[in-house]
């Protein structure tokens, strides 16, 4: 699946599933400009592909803001060339009730999830317009589809992201611009441990009870990896998807199936 030539831009690309992707596409051939808010993080990172031999720039960009996102996606275009990949991935997680909310955490939420995806597509489709191609990954998750409570910023977003998806889809095919969503289960990250932690104490259970059991709910037996999300990614970016466009991938060990 090569992407030589190709340049993709990754927000919250500085660790878990968008580092794994930045390095999956960077070994498929593809410069990678890894983005997100956190720099020290995203800096460390991008060196990190470099010392394997990647092609990658790491930028520092706030998502939810549109001078931010026009600002990296045209320094990237500079140092490696115009983005013609997209991997919409930063997102945060904090315990939203839908009763108790505040509203400026319910704005946060959907300003770095669902507007910031839009504000990147909007910043990269131009390069790709020209170039007659292109491929933008969105973010989804299991729950696009599901909820458990005291998560209604997170369900929202995420439930969000395949209408922007179909909306994009539907936009951009006749400039041959495939858009499509992964939606990832439990996926052992950073964010995975804390959603945990969260659940734990949500539910009164014992520390490291969670990630105990969770396996033995999950059809293949075994929490998923950032790695599993990057070889999606993988095909997603390749010619082998040139006709899958407007859909939403499940990745979650038969936890959830469509």
């Amino acid at each position: 699946m090569s992407l030589q030539g190709k340049t993709a831009f990754i927000t919250g690309g500085a660790q878990g599933i968008g580092l794994a992707i930045g390095r999956q596409l960077a070994q498929d051939g593809a410069a990678v400009i890894l983005a997100d808010i956190n720099g020290e993080k995203v800096v460390a990172a991008g060196e990190e592909l470099r010392r394997e031999g990647c092609k990658a720039l790491p930028v520092i960009m706030d998502v939810a803001d549109e001078q931010s996102v026009n600002q990296a996606v045209a320094t990237a275009s500079r140092e490696l060339g115009a983005p013609t990949i997209l991997v919409n991935n930063a997102g945060i997680y904090t315990k939203t009730p839908a009763i108790e909310v505040d509203l400026k955490i319910w704005h946060k939420v959907l300003d770095t999830m669902l507007t910031g995806p839009l504000l990147a597509a909007r910043a990269v489709a131009p390069a790709m317009i020209a170039a007659n191609w292109g491929r933008i990954i969105n973010m989804g998750s299991m729950m696009s589809y599901l909820a458990f409570g005291q998560d209604v910023g997170y369900s929202v977003v995420k439930a969000g992201m395949l209408g922007l998806t179909r909306s994009l889809a539907a936009e951009l095919a006749p400039h041959q611009i495939c858009v499509n969503t992964i939606c990832p289960g439990n996926i052992m990250t950073e964010l995975m441990e804390e959603t945990a932690r969260n659940i734990e104490k949500r539910d009164g259970m014992a520390p490291g009870t969670f990630l105990e059991q969770r396996p033995k709910q999950i059809p293949l037996g075994r929490i998923g990896a950032p790695e599993d999300i990057a070889r999606t990614a993988s095909y997603l970016c390749s010619d082998a998807a040139d006709y899958v466009t407007g859909q939403s991938l499940h990745v979650n060990g038969g936890l959830y199936q469509s």
